[in-house]
C-alpha cells in the first residue's frame, strides 16, 4: 500500500468518526464555591455548585448546571474535544495529500502546457 493511499484511507476514516460524533458543546465544567457571611461575621463556604463556561465573542459565558446533567455535559464537551483532534489531523492529513499530488510526476506531465 502506497503513502498516499494510507492516507487516503486515514482521511475516509476520519470523515466517517466526525460524521458519528454526538452532539458537542465546546467549553468547560467547573466546581464552584461561594464564601458567605453568617450572622455573626463568621465565614461559610456554600457549594459546590456546577458551572458551565464557554467563550463567545471573547468573553466568557457561565452558567449553573443542575448535578443530574453533569455526565450529558461532560459527554458533549469531550465529544467537541474528539471533534477538535479529528478536525487537525485531518487537515494534517489533507495536506499532505495534496504534497503527494503536487509531486507526482504523472500530475505534473498532465498539467503541463508545453
Amino acid at each position: 500500500m502506497n503513502p498516499s493511499t494510507k492516507l487516503q484511507k486515514r482521511r475516509d476514516d476520519i470523515v466517517k468518526e466526525l460524521a458519528s460524533l454526538p452532539p458537542m458543546r465546546k467549553g468547560s465544567l467547573t466546581q464552584q464555591w461561594l464564601q458567605t457571611f453568617r450572622k455573626d461575621g463568621s465565614k461559610t463556604k456554600r457549594g459546590p455548585y456546577l458551572v458551565y463556561s464557554y467563550k463567545e465573542k471573547n468573553k466568557t459565558v457561565s452558567k449553573r448546571v443542575p448535578r443530574q446533567q453533569e455526565d450529558l455535559y461532560r459527554r458533549q464537551i469531550e465529544s467537541f474535544r474528539r471533534f477538535q483532534q479529528l478536525s487537525a489531523e485531518l487537515v494534517g492529513i489533507s495536506q499532505r495529500l495534496a504534497d503527494v499530488a503536487a509531486s507526482d510526476p504523472d500530475d505534473r506531465k498532465k498539467n503541463s502546457r508545453r
